[in-house]
């Protein structure tokens, strides 16, 4: 069962699940105080074939304005992430639960789609860049296996001598195909050769690997526009999208502060903010959110399931998100904020550390 399999199931049960009115149980202790929503793109339903794993990353402007409302019916503060730490520090200031809306990469769409309806309803809202988005260096890998997992009926190559191949004829075999070389790609990571292996994979297909960046990320100018309403908040997300995890001490520190370095050359700013890519607890840890301490970050986010406490004051440089997918509905939305979805992940720990 693939992760967007199980999304969908929950999607399901969740209904269910809320209506016996479980999720209410646990809202006092694991519900905690607030939440940062995790989003990457906003974009059009559409007809197209796609893989499971970008339909997990992408909500259609439809989606994004039921969540504004899902929150404003139940009198959430919506804050930015610049008012974070002193709503954390002052956990009794009005008595009212705040939410936080963050995404990640810097996709055109957050500026063309997104932003007007958080200017509609007046949300704050926070934009992590890749600096290499702009700079159009980045290499969006998923993206070009998932162009050439629908085109064709088998992928293989060769890495390191060793041939691999996958079928990819049915849909259930390209959902299997994306995950197993995206695997892969993970577990393969070397600084030294990472481009090679994906020049590797991608040989027969398309030449040109950062062609997405370009296409599908915003540049400078738009960044700088997106930069000057208040309601937007920009932060750091490294230089390449890396798994951080695997990068040597040098390498990890160059990574974070070049691009925390380039977006305040090109905003004119301090950069406080920082999310880390993937996000994990395995590819983000103790030795990651020190060096974002140390470089001086006042927040990092994670992609750790969880909602907020008074507590994360104190742990303000590994914050947990919800993330928001095509399935995330007022009732998976509610079984994520009373804190049951959290408390599952997490074994019943409500505060990550």
């Amino acid at each position: 069962m693939n992760a967007y399999q199980k999304k969908k199931i929950i999607s399901k049960i969740a209904p269910v699940v809320t209506a016996t009115g479980v999720p209410n149980l646990f809202e006092g202790r694991y519900g905690g105080i607030g939440h940062i929503l995790m989003f990457h793109r906003v974009v059009p339903d559409s007809k197209k074939k796609r893989v499971h794993n970008h339909l997990s990353l992408e909500v259609t402007p439809e989606h994004l304005e039921r969540t504004i409302k899902f929150f404003a019916e139940k009198n959430y503060n919506f804050i930015s992430i610049d008012q974070l730490d002193e709503r954390l520090g002052n956990e009794v200031c009005d008595n009212k639960r705040f939410v936080v809306f963050t995404f990640d990469d810097g996709f055109r769409d957050n500026l063309e789609i997104a932003y007007p309806i958080f200017k509609k309803y007046g949300v704050p809202f926070t934009v992590y860049v890749t600096t290499g988005m702009p700079n159009h260096t980045a290499v969006l890998w998923w993206y070009i296996l998932e162009d050439m997992l629908l085109e064709r009926d088998n992928v293989h190559f060769t890495w390191k001598k060793k041939q691999y191949s996958y079928e990819s004829k049915t849909s259930d075999q390209k959902e299997k195909a994306f995950e197993s070389i995206q695997h892969f790609v993970h577990q393969n990571f070397s600084l030294d050769d990472h481009l090679q292996l994906l020049q590797a994979i991608f040989k027969d297909f398309q030449s040109d690997l950062t062609r997405h960046s370009s296409e599908l990320g915003m540049n400078w100018d738009e960044i700088r526009l997106l930069n000057q309403d208040p309601l937007v908040t920009i932060g750091a997300h490294t230089v390449n999208h890396y798994n951080l995890s695997k990068l040597p001490p040098e390498a990890l520190k160059r990574e974070i502060l070049d691009s925390k370095i380039e977006l305040e050359r090109q905003l004119g700013q301090p950069i406080e903010h920082f999310a880390y890519p993937y996000g994990k607890t395995h590819h983000a840890s103790e030795r990651e959110y020190n060096c974002t301490e140390d470089l001086g970050f006042k927040t990092a986010v994670s992609t750790n399931i969880g909602n907020l406490f008074a507590e994360n004051f104190h742990r303000p440089y590994s914050l947990p998100r919800i993330n928001i997918n095509r399935v995330t509905d007022e009732h998976v939305l509610k079984l994520q904020t009373s804190g049951l979805i959290p408390f599952l992940v997490n074994k019943g720990k409500s505060i990550i550390r």
